[in-house]
């Protein structure tokens, strides 16, 4: 987990929101740092639309001005939450031989945390992970790819593409409309489908109809398995061949 002393001896990068501050010390008790618990324990509770400035100062008995000090701006405040929720996200010293578990256990370690909070895949969306949280997963990502021998160009893909593959799976388990949810909604919905392909033409349809039988209530977690297993497996073929590199994009 990273503190406010971590963000200080860090840099900011040249997308952040950072607040422009006027001459003159603040008096006020509040700290960045409780302002962003308070508002991840809000986003917890009340999702991301009812997050709102004001709502958060009236957490923390304070105006909203106090918070636009700190933080700058409903955006800067965004990135800072994004960064404090993926700080519990831990990542392994490398180990070689077991490159491949480790890979797939960071991808179940992102989920979990994204799971236990409420609507923050929505507030990843478009944000760049280069606060001090997202830099430590980062490195120890990319020290897990090169120890098990992929290409540092390659690796580089992998590790925007495994988190896209994460929050696209998540994106679909929390969304408020159920999919993807597991239960007795799921299950009716399931039915209904198979019950609509049964009346399909079969001279039009005849793969769908062929695998309507499958349909069924998904397992999350069992999807997500062989989801991060078809990457995993597919990245260590691509390493193993040493094709040549990804043409970049023109």
């Amino acid at each position: 987990m990273i503190d406010e002393e971590d963000h200080r001896a860090l840099p900011a990068p040249p997308w952040q929101r950072v607040p422009k501050r006027t001459a003159g010390r603040r008096r006020d008790p509040i700290t960045r740092d409780a302002i962003v618990q308070a508002a991840v324990r809000l986003l917890d509770e009340e999702g991301l639309d009812a997050l709102s400035m004001r709502r958060i100062a009236e957490e923390l008995d304070t105006g909203a001005a106090s918070l636009y000090w700190h933080v700058g701006s409903k955006d800067g405040l965004l990135d800072l939450i994004f960064d404090h929720v993926i700080g519990e996200v831990e990542v392994p010293k490398p180990e070689p031989q077991r490159w491949q578990e480790q890979l797939k256990g960071v991808a179940r370690a992102t989920r979990a945390v994204i799971l236990r909070h409420r609507d923050i895949v929505r507030i990843s969306i478009g944000r760049i992970p280069m606060g001090p949280n997202g830099l430590r997963i980062a490195e120890g990502l990319f020290g897990i790819l090169r120890a098990g021998g992929i290409p540092d160009q390659l690796a580089v893909t992998a590790q925007r593409l495994l988190f896209a593959i994460v929050n696209g799976f998540t994106l679909d388990e929390t969304t408020e409309l159920g999919v993807g949810i597991e239960g007795p909604a799921d299950e009716q919905t399931a039915d209904a489908a198979r019950a609509y392909i049964a009346e399909l033409p079969a001279e039009r349809f005849p793969n769908l109809i062929a695998v309507a039988e499958h349909f069924h209530s998904a397992d999350n977690d069992q999807s997500f398995e062989l989801l991060i297993d078809l990457f995993v497996d597919g990245l260590a073929a691509r390493a193993s061949r040493r094709e040549a590199p990804l043409p970049r994009p023109r």
